[in-house]
């Protein structure tokens, strides 16, 4: 569909009208938008076997690493994380944007996994895919760590308990 050109009085264009050039522009842009879902598909699925790996572990243990931030002396803040997390019913590697205020109690956090994330930030978060693995060894030996000691905890308060149960009189 070509757009008639209305000349102005004594003025003369040159080069495309701004409609001929929002529709070039559209048809340029639906290509680079295939091309770019495309990218992200193959960079998700890439990303999709770390998750089911993570999965198979059954660590039920969440950890996140700091991609970027920054604190002002004011108390503001603001960071982004990479992270392995439940969102929903679903664990997987997850990514992370928060913001606040030390001092007031205004505080922002939106975490999604990395397939719904940004795509700005699938790309800067995934070089510390590597650093969230080391936090998560970290967080999962502490974590056993403290599930032994809070057995140790649990077996006394069964022992006694049970030694309470048989000092009862039959009724």
């Amino acid at each position: 569909m070509s757009v008639p050109r209305v000349p102005l009085a004594g003025v003369q264009k040159k080069g495309p009208l701004p409609a001929e050039r929002i529709v070039s522009s559209f048809k340029q842009l639906a290509a680079s938008s295939a091309d770019l879902n495309s990218s992200v598909a193959e960079l998700c699925e890439n990303i999709s076997p770390l998750d089911d790996a993570l999965a198979k572990l059954k660590l039920g243990v969440s950890a996140w690493h700091k991609i970027a931030g920054n604190q002002s002396e004011d108390g503001s803040f603001w960071s982004r994380e990479i992270g392995y997390t439940q969102v929903g019913k679903r664990w997987g590697i997850a990514l992370k944007r928060a913001s606040g205020h030390e001092y007031a109690e205004t505080y922002d956090e939106d975490v999604c996994l990395f397939s719904d994330a940004p795509r700005w930030m699938q790309i800067e978060s995934v070089g510390k895919i590597p650093d969230l693995f080391d936090e998560l060894i970290k967080r999962t030996e502490d974590t056993t760590k403290k599930i032994r000691a809070k057995t140790i905890e649990a077996r006394d308060l069964a022992a006694a308990i049970n030694e309470a149960i048989s000092t009862l009189s039959p009724q």
